[in-house]
């Protein structure tokens, strides 16, 4: 039965790359929650992708199946950490709120900058404001169908609020696209692709940053005693040699003599304006 709802609904909303893909994906997890297994949802997304190119390998080159690959795998991948770096004081629901849409853009941004060479400020912002209206409209919607077919009236009442909440995703949309900078200019090709990507990661580590504020300064104050330690041993002048490598003063000379080998590598070492000390000479008549 919910084999048969998922192809009615894939019917219903148009086989679009996106809902082939999400379509795909629900139908191998059914099949490994009816065969006992729990399926990673990792496993899933790949599994969906390769049966998916298998049948149609020009998916590959469409750019809504690669955004909605893409946005799955950045949710699977970095929504659940990224959920974690929130402190216990912010309700669950408002931590995944935050990390989907959050997660989805970081991945899909590189491939968004090849389609439309423009970054959008307040795409967080308005995903986050549009997120409670998405979900009314797809259940009402669909409850509207099968009414439909028994009394045309009373499928008039869901879809007329489905029209509602669509009408809000609509003008919050409008809303952000109005706003001053909401779209700003990018570079296009791999040179865009690339620095979106780099962005992306940056974005990343400062969110995390962000989070955790004292490991954050832990970690500031590790790297700095490590350039300290690291700095004194150059101002000292002390020798530092690779593993493996036996080292010994002598006057004149830095002797390195690496055991396997049997060479004997020799380096001048600056002279000092120090007075060098008096050999000691045996007394006439000594041993």
């Amino acid at each position: 039965m919910a084999l048969a709802g998922l192809a009615l609904f894939v019917a219903l909303v148009g086989p679009d790359a996106s809902v082939l893909r999400a379509a795909c994906m629900g139908a191998i997890g059914l099949a490994a929650v009816a065969a006992g297994q729990s399926g990673q949802a990792l496993s899933l997304l790949c599994t969906a992708v390769i049966v998916l190119l298998l049948f149609d390998p020009g998916l590959a080159g469409d750019f809504g199946f690669l955004l909605s690959v893409l946005a799955t795998l950045g949710i699977i991948v970095a929504g659940r950490p990224v959920m974690t770096w929130f402190p216990p004081a912010v309700p669950r629901a408002v931590a995944a709120g935050v990390a989907v849409p959050f997660s989805a853009q970081l991945f899909c941004g590189p491939v968004i900058v090849l389609l439309q060479p423009s970054f959008s400020t307040y795409a967080l912002a308005a995903n986050l404001a549009a997120a409670a209206l998405v979900a009314p409209v797809t259940l009402l919607g669909t409850a509207a169908v099968p009414l439909l077919a028994v009394s045309p009236a009373l499928a008039s009442v869901p879809m007329a609020l489905a029209g509602i909440f669509a009408a809000g995703v609509g003008a919050v949309a409008r809303i952000f696209a109005g706003l001053p900078g909401a779209a700003l200019v990018w570079p296009e090709g791999g040179v865009g692709a690339s620095t979106m990507v780099l962005l992306s990661v940056l974005t990343l580590g400062a969110a995390w940053l962000l989070c955790h504020p004292v490991r954050a300064w832990r970690l500031m104050l590790a790297m700095h005693g490590r350039t300290v330690r690291l700095l004194a041993l150059v101002v000292d002048g002390r020798e530092w040699a690779p593993r493996g490598l036996a080292v010994r003063r002598r006057r004149g000379t830095l002797r390195v003599c690496k055991p396997t080998l049997r060479r004997n590598h020799q380096w001048l070492l600056p002279k000092t304006h120090a007075p060098r000390p008096r050999p000691r000479t045996p007394p006439p008549g000594g041993t």
